[in-house]
């Protein structure tokens, strides 16, 4: 194997998804391609010191004269009469010669057309990729492109269980960089979270500590400040080694591939750098499931995932629809209304895409399977009786915020309980965290979420925290009186637990469970 070979690494983009390979790229320094590739579709990203430079696809919507057309630059008819058109190089250098284009109209355009490749690019969960540190570009095909932005809002609009299972342990690191976040428009709680780094690494356990955020909300802000640049990620299974990263960073290269004809290409082949001018063959269909046209403007779009009740109503299919319909209506949706498209619309028409797209993701994520749609159609029928009981008790059919909380706070105590049952511990304090988070004068839910926390032994403070809340909000619940004092045999304190049951046998004299563990503690004694 040559010197260059053992300097590229590769895998598929279901282990690393790509905008996790950008940021690793980005925060490793690293120069070259990233060449991408699901069936017949085909991508290359270039970077130069850590910085993504240029992108390229054998889409036929993400060549130049597409992108010009979209943007009004150009006129359709007009296309035709350049010869090259699908040569990206020779039609910008036309247009500019002819003064139908300024250098700034072009520069944006080729900017524009970049991030859209990204924006495809990182909808792909199936498919490979291969970077390699030989390929160089022109300086003339430099661009500067705002990729944080662009991997925030990815990271923003991926469904909570998807971001959830990016992180395989709590002993992962994070480190706060030189960035400066104030450009980026964080969220409250991603601000929240950015400000507990000082100069410091901290683990997610950690942070567990330090913020009353539920756990699902804790890793989704660390996963958006990793891709937006805030943070540095550690101890995890990344893609590039720093090993990888040294021999890439001190290796002298004797053969550097030169990129300059992939400018005019029309599509990256998978085996060299450069490819031929000649304009590109139809895209084929797809592995997954081709977007349907859809017929509804941005504004209905938005209308309609605010005011929608069910995830049916969100993607505009019937609750009869087959999967396949499903799966269109989303990919539709999706195509049409992801955030990343709308990026330079005003703020808070951009956080409205955001949030639509996120409930978009998650009916998709609820009913794309037979098993959790089946759960949720469950769930959905026994929330349209709810309101029929309100009606006929002549109350409004929407319960009001402090309602809605209850409900929530019970939904998610009732998921904590059946994880607790199945032993999923980790995922059982995430929906008892949650519990607490939405009712957190229930006692109950403070008592199961220190039981689910209990079998961490770097939670045990934290586990006897919430245990003792849930004892001075309910003090004479002998279920929860109980639980505590398990929790003190479970850990040896075997004097504590005796003490408690004196305690709680003062308060409520005669519970015989309880002075029947007394009894026996002290025999033991």
């Amino acid at each position: 194997m040559t010197q260059q070979n053992t300097l590229e690494t590769n895998g598929s983009l279901n282990e690393y998804p790509l905008g996790e390979l950008i940021v690793e790229i980005i925060q490793a320094n690293l120069s070259g391609s990233l060449r991408l590739s699901r069936d017949a579709q085909k991508a290359v990203i270039y970077f130069k010191d850590g910085r993504v430079v240029y992108g390229v696809s054998n889409s036929k919507e993400h060549r130049l004269f597409s992108v010009l057309i979209s943007r009004k630059k150009v006129e359709k008819g007009q296309i035709s009469k350049y010869p090259h058109y699908a040569n990206d190089l020779e039609l910008g250098a036309s247009l500019i010669a002819e003064g139908k284009l300024t250098e700034k109209d072009l520069e944006d355009a080729v900017v524009s057309q970049i991030e859209a490749i990204l924006i495809e690019a990182m909808s792909w969960i199936e498919g490979e990729w291969l970077f390699s540190p030989l390929a160089r570009l022109r300086s003339d095909l430099v661009y500067d492109v705002e990729v944080h932005k662009v991997l925030i809002n990815y990271a923003r609009c991926l469904p909570i269980q998807t971001v959830f299972e990016r992180f395989k342990s709590v002993q992962e690191t994070f480190l706060r960089t030189a960035a400066d976040f104030a450009r980026l428009h964080l969220l409250a709680h991603e601000q929240h979270v950015a400000e507990q780094f000082r100069d410091v690494p901290l683990k997610i356990a950690d942070l567990r500590n330090m913020t009353t955020l539920p756990e699902q909300g804790l890793l989704q802000a660390l996963y958006v400040l990793w891709l937006g640049g805030v943070l540095v990620r550690q101890d995890w299974n990344a893609a590039f080694s720093p090993l990888k990263i040294a021999q890439i960073l001190t290796a002298r290269l004797s053969v550097v591939k030169k990129a300059a004809s992939i400018a005019g290409h029309d599509a990256p082949e998978p085996e060299a750098e450069s490819a031929d001018s000649k304009p590109p063959e139809a895209d084929p269909e797809p592995a997954q499931p081709k977007a349907a046209a859809l017929d509804i403007t941005l504004d209905e779009y938005l209308k309609r995932a605010e005011v929608s009740e069910t995830h049916y109503d969100v993607l505009g299919v019937s609750e009869k629809a087959p999967i396949s319909e499903i799966k269109l209506a989303y990919f539709g949706l999706a195509k049409l209304f992801h955030p990343d498209r709308y990026h330079r619309e005003g703020e808070a028409m951009l956080r409205r895409i955001q949030v639509a797209f996120t409930k978009l993701a998650h009916a998709y994520e609820t009913l794309k399977t037979k098993e959790s749609r089946e759960s949720y159609d469950y769930k959905i029928r026994k929330e349209i009786e709810a309101r029929e009981k309100r009606r006929a008790e002549g109350l409004t059919e929407v319960p009001d915020s402090t309602e809605r909380k209850s409900e929530q706070g019970l939904e998610s105590f009732e998921q904590g309980l059946l994880m607790l049952s199945e032993e999923e511990y980790e995922s059982a304090a995430t929906h008892l965290a949650r519990a607490v988070h939405y009712s957190p004068e229930n006692a109950l839910y403070h008592a199961y979420y220190g039981k689910a926390l209990s079998a961490f032994s770097s939670h045990r403070h934290k586990a006897e925290a919430e245990l003792q809340s849930a004892v001075k909000l309910d003090g004479k619940n002998p279920k929860i009186r109980l639980m505590l004092v398990e929790f003190f045999i479970e850990m040896n304190m075997a004097k504590r637990a005796e003490g408690e049951l004196k305690r709680f046998l003062e308060a409520v004299p005669g519970n015989k469970e309880a002075e029947a563990l007394l009894r026996k503690l002290q025999s033991t004694v």
